[in-house]
């Protein structure tokens, strides 16, 4: 494990304080050890020992798209907060939050041109559902509540957002019961299909299906659909390249908006601006968050075509720190700093790279599949090739273990490893990744019996 060449950090300071709740961490975890973040540089991390990590996850949850330690963020924000650091979003503005809107009108896909912005991804999804639910209020379809969303998606943690949360797990089941009206239909997950089928003689069944779910619930019935470009849950998931013309084509035909979920996505993760732009479809509304202040500061954000603002005179919708100056100044200065030094294609080339030096790691035992779309990529692992079975969740923390302690910071989502590291990071960076991946991969196959 590597140390902080510059010898300023002092052994540990102890233990972490009884007082302190660590958020989806077990007891079991904490009693175990968790490092203690102290500091980041570039695509490292340092603990308080000094050990240096290299970031494979922009932060764990992805959005640190620029890197740590960028005094440009730093100073933008203390400016700001000199200046004016809160006033309220309601009927009154500041003008970092008019310029931000008035950026991502330059860069958003198709007609999304009207935003607001909120503290997080999942406060925006929840805002997402609501202004769908304004939109078909205004033109006084007044029946229209009920939201499609996908079996393995991931949309927040807010009580909204649980409400389109695909996946089975404590997040969920905890607060059930959610709000009623969601309807859940399959994801495009080719690898382990849930119709049982093979592309391309499946037809796209998974995109077409959603058509009988709609016509069942009642197309008057249903104001959105909610889905992710690329999917998190399955790790890195991209669907076929037919899949979301399809999409786009029902929702049209029964009047239903669709939200594309870009929290993950957007910001040059996967080498565009936002993901939807890989399959030329338009959302109607879009959610966004993490890479937009590459997380220096919370915030996330909603935007929507002219289309979907226009009959609605007041979005009866307020939150104390919507439309944050001081976050906005924060995501200004981000995406200044993102145009300035190509970020985009940088992800698009280095993604590349990456998914190119993974792809030898498909011939160790446990890995069924390799993929990515710029710099989010993901081992899908499996205990048998042929069957595809599922890996056991317990090996998959024994992995980000290993890692942790060859010096590298990795996660997992459902049955895949999963890789989102800074926008910056170099050759040699990946490199060097990739030798301790296989480590890692090697090392607990051999393990299991197989190696």
């Amino acid at each position: 494990m590597g140390k902080d060449e510059r010898g300023k950090h002092e052994q540990s300071r102890g233990p972490l304080s009884p007082h302190l709740i660590l958020q989806r961490t077990s007891k079991q975890h904490v009693r175990e050890g968790v490092p203690v973040i102290e500091r980041g540089e570039g695509v490292r991390i340092f603990d308080e020992d000094g050990h240096s990590y290299l970031d494979l996850t922009a932060g764990n949850t992805r959005p640190v798209h620029v890197g740590y330690g960028r005094r440009e963020i730093a100073q933008a924000v203390y400016d700001q907060i000199m200046k004016l650091p809160y006033f309220t979003p309601m009927r009154f503005a500041n003008r970092p939050a008019s310029d931000l809107a008035d950026a991502l009108a330059e860069v958003a896909p198709g007609g999304i041109d009207h935003f607001t912005f909120v503290c997080d991804g999942s406060e925006a999804v929840e805002t997402a559902i609501k202004l769908a639910r304004h939109y078909h209020v205004s033109r006084g379809d007044l029946q229209r509540h009920k939201v499609i969303s996908r079996r393995g998606a991931y949309h927040g943690v807010t009580g909204g957002a649980l409400r389109a949360l695909g996946t089975v797990n404590a997040m969920r089941q905890i607060m059930e019961p959610l709000a009623p009206g969601t309807v859940f239909v399959d994801s495009p997950y080719c690898y382990r299909c849930p119709l049982h089928l093979s592309y391309p003689e499946c037809g796209i069944a998974c995109a077409r299906d959603i058509e009988r779910f709609i016509e069942f619930e009642g197309p008057s019935q249903v104001s959105a659909l909610i889905a992710e470009p690329i999917q998190q849950g399955f790790g890195a998931y991209r669907p076929p390249k037919e899949y979301w013309r399809i999409v786009r084509e029902i929702c049209d035909r029964h009047g239903v908006l669709l939200i594309v979920d870009e929290v993950i996505c957007g910001f040059g993760r996967t080498g565009r601006w936002f993901a939807i732009e890989h399959f030329d479809v338009e959302p109607d509304i879009m959610t966004m968050a993490k890479g937009i202040s590459s997380g220096y500061v919370p915030l996330g954000g909603v935007g929507c075509t002219a289309r979907v603002w226009e009959p609605i005179d007041t979005f009866q919708h307020l939150h104390t720190y919507g439309n944050h100056p001081v976050s906005c100044a924060a995501a200004l200065k981000n995406l200044e700093i993102i145009r300035a030094e190509d970020l985009i294609r940088r992800s698009e080339e280095m993604g590349a790279y990456f998914l190119e030096q993974m792809k030898p790691l498909e011939s160790n035992p446990i890995v069924g599949e390799v993929r990515g779309t710029g710099l989010w990529t993901a081992v899908d692992l499996t205990t048998d090739g042929a069957t595809r079975a599922l890996f056991p969740m317990e090996r998959m923390d024994s992995l980000v273990r290993r890692g942790r302690e060859k010096g590298i910071i990795l996660k997992y989502m459902g049955p895949s490893l999963e890789f989102a590291p800074p926008l910056i990071i170099t050759r040699e960076d990946i490199d060097a990744g990739i030798e301790q991946i296989e480590a890692c991969l090697r090392e607990e196959a051999e393990e299991m019996g197989l190696g």
